[in-house]
């Protein structure tokens, strides 16, 4: 026991023994005035911040909440987190060894995109497969689409899309679905296949798949999939341009990817001197 608060729990703890406080003070070393103090609040607008910002992101921990307030001190965060009762229930899960294998060392964005599946139980009792493309570098999400199924032309046609938009990838990593096996891809473009049964070698999709499920698909119920296709959209948005990613030092992937481009300009105008 070195601080007044902890003397002052102390304290309160012997007199709910039955101790009088002229006793329970003089053991643990406070005054009776101090031992009657009730310490004043730090930062009261922080604190309601802080609780506002738990409530609108249920899923988001202490470290996301304080990358999201500026010039706070994350200790200040984790006290009033603690505090408030806001620490989140997480699951034990049983985690495979896996002896780790040669991975693709990334530089930039529009080097290796990953693509997966996830899938989703409508109210109306149908299911929805979810297309989600992720940069592997920036963590942006370019594609989140959801249809009844999804063919293999229609997954060409999307990728094709995002082609257009963004450019080709070096390499698109991907499990071994049919839907993916069948993807004619353009020259330059490696099909980078996982291994069968390991789908930890695409994490990055699978942790972005986590997230969604986490933060949108187990907090809410969707009645058909144009509903359920407005909060991707709106989950999309957030993830890419609001969303603080603690791997990218506390940036949105936007963000992050825009400070790339910034620095590739001003390289190339002072190779162009």
């Amino acid at each position: 026991m070195v601080s007044p608060a902890s003397r002052r729990r102390a304290v309160n703890h012997l007199l709910g023994k039955g101790k009088p406080r002229r006793t329970a003070c003089r053991v643990v070393g406070l005054s009776r005035s101090a031992s009657r103090r009730t310490p004043s609040e730090r930062n009261p607008e922080l604190r309601t911040k802080v609780v506002q910002l738990a409530q609108a992101h249920p899923r988001y921990g202490f470290r996301r909440v304080h990358a999201l307030l500026e010039g706070v001190n994350l200790k200040a965060v984790h006290r009033i987190w603690v505090a408030e009762g806001l620490r989140l229930g997480r699951r034990k899960r049983r985690r495979l060894k896996v002896s780790p294998g040669p991975r693709f060392e990334l530089t930039g964005p529009n080097q290796a995109w990953c693509i997966d599946f996830c899938h989703q139980r409508l109210e109306n009792g149908r299911h929805a497969r979810i297309l989600g493309v992720l940069d592997c570098f920036t963590r942006e999400n370019l594609l989140l689409q959801a249809a009844p199924s999804f063919p293999a032309f229609e997954v060409q046609r999307e990728l094709e899309w995002l082609f257009l938009v963004h450019g080709k990838p070096s390499r698109l990593s991907s499990d071994n679905g049919p839907e993916f096996r069948a993807l004619s891809l353009p020259d330059g473009v490696e099909a980078a296949f996982i291994e069968p049964g390991k789908p930890w070698q695409n994490g990055n999709i699978e942790s972005f798949f986590g997230k969604l499920r986490d933060e949108l698909l187990s907090c809410e119920l969707f009645t058909c999939g144009s509903e359920l296709q407005t909060a991707l959209d709106a989950f999309q948005e957030h993830y890419n341009h609001q969303r603080p990613r603690l791997g990218l030092g506390g940036l949105t992937p936007a963000d992050f990817k825009k400070g790339l481009l910034s620095q590739d300009t001003i390289q190339e105008e002072i190779l162009g001197v």
